[in-house]
């Protein structure tokens, strides 16, 4: 009875409007996180790190704090995108105005806890702190905030912020092997074979998913300003506008990820010394 009222309470929409609850869920989601980093650099990597990550452990912290999250939004956003929107999402209405259940509010929540964090951490460091990332990060964190506070494109954020977060997960090992070469280096096999995972993923999830359920967002989208019935207009349009900068992002992110591919398949290209006299 117990496992059944659990999944009852998961199952229930909940309208729209951010809560004290909500809030308290992010904050706690951040300390959280913040904790678990300090812990990493301060006293976990520096000791039982590789020697070759010792001397710069933030990095090698940041990258496993993000693991947990980036997990918990790729499952219960995929599992979510599967089977929680079979019914009531049929018109461009209810797809763009209708509330998620609980269990897929709260994921939306834990990335927008996420990306304030992600924020935070990454404005200390240089390799992280580039200014399409931050933008990424900020306009991530104010879409979930909106879209759960007035009740907008919740249906197309389980997508946007859940699904797509699986092609992060192998990114985690693919990050690492580019902070350490060392590691890539030592561990040749498993750093060509997350490389390959991410790179399939990347253009599933992140070229053609994301396109194609863009598209549709867009056509949703027309479809309620030209009849009439878009409960906010004015947040309709900022949000295709958004939507059109994570696309732009997406394509650079894609060529990035070709050239790196081309200089795989050409050998590994030049070494890191030629890479920094060329930078």
């Amino acid at each position: 009875r117990r496992i059944m009222a659990f999944f009852a309470r998961a199952a229930k929409e909940i309208p729209p409007g951010i809560t004290s609850d909500d809030v308290r869920y992010i904050s706690i989601t951040i300390v959280a996180l913040t904790c678990v980093f300090v812990t990493l650099n301060r006293f976990l990597c520096p000791k039982f790190a590789p020697r070759f990550m010792r001397k710069e452990p933030f990095l090698l912290a940041f990258e496993l704090t993000c693991f947990a999250p980036l997990a918990y939004c790729a499952y219960v956003g995929t599992r979510g995108w599967l089977y929680d929107l079979n019914v009531g999402y049929e018109t461009p209405h209810q797809r763009l105005h209708k509330p998620l259940p609980l269990s897929s509010r709260k994921m939306i929540l834990c990335n927008c806890a996420f990306q304030i964090w992600d924020f935070i951490i990454s404005l200390r460091h240089a390799q992280l702190n580039s200014i399409e990332m931050l933008m990424h990060h900020a306009l991530a964190a104010a879409l979930c905030l909106a879209g759960l506070h007035i009740g907008f494109g919740q249906y197309y954020g389980l997508f946007f912020m859940g699904v797509t977060e699986t092609s992060s997960l192998p990114l985690v090992w693919v990050d690492l092997g580019k902070y350490y070469p060392e590691l890539a280096k030592r561990y040749s096999g498993m750093d060509l074979l997350a490389k390959v995972i991410f790179g399939l993923m990347f253009i599933a999830v992140r070229d053609v998913l994301f396109m194609k359920h863009s598209i549709t967002l867009w056509k949703d989208s027309f479809a309620v300003l030209a009849a009439g019935t878009a409960k906010f207009p004015g947040v309709t349009k900022a949000f295709l506008v958004t939507n059109l900068f994570f696309n732009v992002l997406q394509i650079a992110w894609t060529k990035k990820l070709l050239d790196g591919l081309f200089e795989l398949i050409n050998g590994g290209g030049k070494d890191e010394a030629d890479k920094d006299k060329e930078e």
